[in-house]
């Protein structure tokens, strides 16, 4: 029986995702096996179901939050054990020689946002097909007969690979993403005991009323915890009702946090995701 930790993410190989996996990996002793999923849900499942561990990102340094995690978040029931910040460049790959022949571009659905600029930019206009991975978006350029091109990462390829080859095409040059390391509800995994801890809470919308996020909000500036970050998700059920996700400094056993996740858990459903070490 193979009793080695799992860790699943978006794959295939060679992925963002794919290398955070690959530094948690090396955390976990080097000892654990890599499950590459199609898609973002597929990674939720996966640890749901099987997995141990997944790797999704979360957050980028200029498009703000990633809108099908935090859905996700709300679904499924796993916890954040860890956060871990990459930065993040794009190169432009095509198979002709410049920009004004190409037909059709292939993005990935994250990395279309953070190379906005470059791509209004083009001189003619192109088809933009989505994609679900990088590595897709390169897979489909190469077997595509008519002028093409993909963004890629700047790892991906290397100069002479292709006719033409721009690199760091991102709208900005200190780009970054963050990925949050998720758990089964079951797998262990060693409390943070760091002063460096942080906490995500998704407060869900089960019965809106008047007030309820200034009573949040209340709760954590009395007594004096720092918000680092909070946004809402539509809950899909009627326009005006929203869940929102916060991030705080603090552990959740700690006293101050402890006391304002009670009383705010008297005015609406509050679900702790998990209390982790902030990535520097």
């Amino acid at each position: 029986m193979n009793n080695k930790p799992t860790i699943a993410t978006l794959g295939p190989a060679g992925t963002f995702s794919d290398r955070v996996a690959q530094e948690f990996r090396v955390s976990l002793g080097g000892d654990a096996d890599l499950v590459y999923c199609s898609s973002i849900k597929k990674v939720f499942q996966a640890v749901d179901a099987v997995n141990h561990y997944g790797i999704v990102p979360i957050e980028n340094l200029s498009e703000g939050f990633i809108p099908v995690v935090l859905d996700l978040l709300v679904a499924f029931d796993l916890k954040i054990v860890g956060e871990i910040i990459i930065p993040i460049t794009f190169s432009c790959v095509a198979a002709v020689p410049e920009l004004k022949q190409i037909k059709r571009l292939y993005v990935q659905f994250v990395s279309r946002g953070q190379c906005t600029d470059f791509i209004e930019s083009l001189p003619a206009p192109a088809e933009i097909v989505t994609t679900e991975s990088n590595t897709e978006a390169l897979v489909r350029m190469r077997s595509d007969a008519e002028p093409c091109a993909a963004i890629v990462p700047d790892q991906f390829v290397e100069p002479g690979d292709f006719p033409l080859l721009l690199d760091n095409i991102n709208d900005y040059p200190n780009n970054r993403t963050r990925f949050f390391v998720l758990a089964g509800r079951h797998t262990p995994h060693p409390a943070c005991t760091s002063p460096n801890c942080k906490t995500s809470i998704i407060i869900v919308n089960d019965d809106d009323h008047p007030g309820l996020l200034e009573k949040i909000l209340s709760s954590f500036s009395k007594r004096k915890i720092n918000l680092l970050a909070i946004t809402s998700r539509p809950t899909k059920e009627e326009f005006g009702r929203y869940h929102f996700f916060i991030g705080l400094a603090g552990h959740r056993d700690e006293p101050q946090v402890r006391e304002a996740l009670t009383e705010i858990g008297k005015v609406g459903r509050v679900k702790i995701l998990g209390s982790y070490e902030k990535a520097g």
